[in-house]
């Protein structure tokens, strides 16, 4: 009977140690040193790929920011077996990196085992409106050797994928950590900190290392551990986006079901607060300098806590996307849910005016404002397409599309995207395809106009004629459509004398329209759209006196 339990114990286990190496999903194993004195980090790492295609792979790319002559591959090896190395760029090969180039090719459906020992210099980060990241912050978020995504005999260099780490990293105890792993053990002996940490199913690994910093950790109720690291001079803020933060992850977990990853960190940005960034997946950056925002510190504090890890759902961690786009669907997406929770919280941020103000700006200097461009396309046109498309478009078109579906049906989307596409790299077709099927619409004029063209929506009252019988006015309004895009409804508001408002809508896609309506009072002023639901470009009002 022992002999049995024991055969089976092993089979079992034979079985979970098969199925893990059938998976499709990459593993990487990979042991650190970090040399503050040569600020450079290295390496050794064990990769497990599966060939799943039907193909022979004959090369292996990686990603790799090789930046500096600090940055190399030492040595590579596949399957036991010492290969070359080729160093490509993004100009010769459509990616920056390197190409193992494989002795024999791997099979369909082999295991593969991978093995590089690498160096990688201190990434530099560069300015932001003219200010730098505090030097006492060492950046490795784009720098270990990554396999980009594979499928059916190719690799897609613009797709995302999620993989498995585990990560050993020994540092200086000077230096506070912060990664995309979760720390699962930590050993510190002769000034030196070693940590191992573990990450599931994110698109890459971000390692940071802070001089002099403080860390402050609390926990969700369904055990999401946050960290925040800040420094000395910034422990008020830093202990509050603590707070802030917790308050964040339990609005989403309650209101969308779950949060992706058993960590989030928070780290110090620039030190003027522009707002923040998605540093790497588990890691968000908020600038400092909160206080300069005076009254609105805390308002701004809140929302852009939320803002950021709005992102970790969308297009950064959770739910991938196309990267040779801008990042349209991740951008436009994580702002839908944070405004959520603005909405929710009772955040006053103007979202119609802070993520339309660049569009409008980008319209009035006649730049190309198609969403879909290339990022190739994008950078020649020498624009800030950042603000212009990524944010203020992407974002403005998502909720003129719950206007124009409505926001319940636009909300069931939401949730069946974060419901269905965990590690799925999703498209325009495939989000409008799922758009008209829940809708039950066909969206092809929205999607063409919107996504495909930079027309803009702009609309003017032209003439507004009253005549008067007795105690009633009646009112005929003319509106002329003089921006080519289209919408299919418009509100407008009329504002009677005594502040009586009529709200009515007209035909968006209609050249000129023409209707009557029959007041008690005089008409006193009127305004198209003044919920601001539409990125429309002229909002001025009309007014008896003008």
């Amino acid at each position: 009977m022992k002999k049995l339990i024991l055969f089976i114990v092993i089979f079992i286990c034979l079985s979970c140690a098969t199925s893990q190496l059938l998976s499709k999903k990459t593993s990487y194993k990979i042991d650190i040193q970090f040399d503050h004195i040569e600020e450079i980090l290295k390496g050794k790492m064990k990769i497990i790929w599966n060939n799943t295609s039907d193909s022979l792979v004959k090369e292996l790319p990686f990603h790799f920011q090789a930046d500096s002559i600090k940055s190399n591959i030492n040595t590579a090896m596949v399957n036991y077996d010492e290969v070359s190395v080729k160093y490509v760029s993004k100009k010769s090969h459509g990616f920056d990196g390197f190409v193992l180039l494989l002795n024999t090719p791997i099979k369909p459906n082999e295991i593969t085992h991978i093995e590089i020992d690498f160096t990688t210099k201190k990434r530099l980060i560069g300015e932001y409106e003219g200010e730098k990241i505090n030097n006492n912050t060492y950046f490795f978020t784009k720098d270990l050797p990554q396999l980009p995504f594979f499928k059916e005999g190719s690799f897609i260099h613009d797709f995302q994928v999620h993989s498995d780490y585990q990560v050993n990293i020994a540092y200086d105890s000077i230096f506070k950590m912060s990664s995309t792993g979760i720390i699962k053990k930590e050993n510190k002996e002769n000034r030196k900190v070693i940590s191992t940490t573990v990450a599931k199913d994110v698109p890459s690994y971000g390692i940071l290392l802070f001089k002099n910093a403080i860390v402050k950790e609390k926990r969700t109720s369904s055990n999401v551990l946050i960290r925040s690291i800040f420094f000395d001079d910034d422990q008020k803020w830093g202990n509050r986006l603590l707070d802030y933060a917790e308050d964040v992850l339990e609005f989403y977990e309650d209101s969308l079901g779950f949060y992706p990853q058993p960590i989030l960190n928070i780290i110090p940005g620039y030190s003027k607060p522009y707002g923040g960034w998605p540093v790497s997946p588990n890691i968000i950056g908020i600038h400092r300098g909160i206080d300069s925002k005076k009254n609105r510190a805390e308002t701004h504090a809140k929302w852009i806590t939320a803002h950021e890890i709005g992102h970790q759902y969308w297009g950064f961690n959770y739910i991938l996307e196309p990267l040779n786009y801008p990042q349209w669907f991740g951008i436009g997406m994580g702002i839908y849910t944070d405004h959520l929770y603005s909405i929710k919280k009772g955040i006053d941020v103007d979202y119609s005016d802070y993520f339309s103000s660049s569009y409008f700006e980008g319209v009035k200097r006649g730049y190309n404002t198609t969403i879909m461009q290339t990022i190739d396309t994008l950078n020649k046109q020498g624009i800030d397409w950042n603000n212009i498309i990524m944010h203020d478009k992407s974002y403005s078109v998502l909720r003129m599309l719950a206007y124009e579906i409505g926001e319940d049906t636009f909300f069931e989307i939401f949730k069946h995207c974060l419901n269905n596409y965990k590690g799925v790299n999703v498209t325009l077709d495939m989000f409008k395809k799922d758009c008209e099927q829940i809708s039950k619409m066909n969206l092809d004029e929205f999607f063409n106009t919107w996504f495909y063209t930079s027309d803009y929506l702009e609309y003017q009252i032209d003439t507004v004629l009253v005549s008067k019988k007795e105690n009633k006015y009646t009112n005929k309004i003319i509106i002329n459509k003089l921006g080519k895009a289209k919408i299919s409804h418009i509100e407008l508001a009329i504002v009677l004398n005594n502040g009586e408002i009529i709200k009515q809508m007209f035909d968006g896609k209609q050249s000129n329209t023409i209707f009557e309506t029959d007041t008690n009072k005089p008409i006193k002023k009127i305004i198209l759209d003044p919920d601001l639901k539409l990125l429309m470009v002229n909002k001025k009002e009309w007014n008896k006196n003008n």
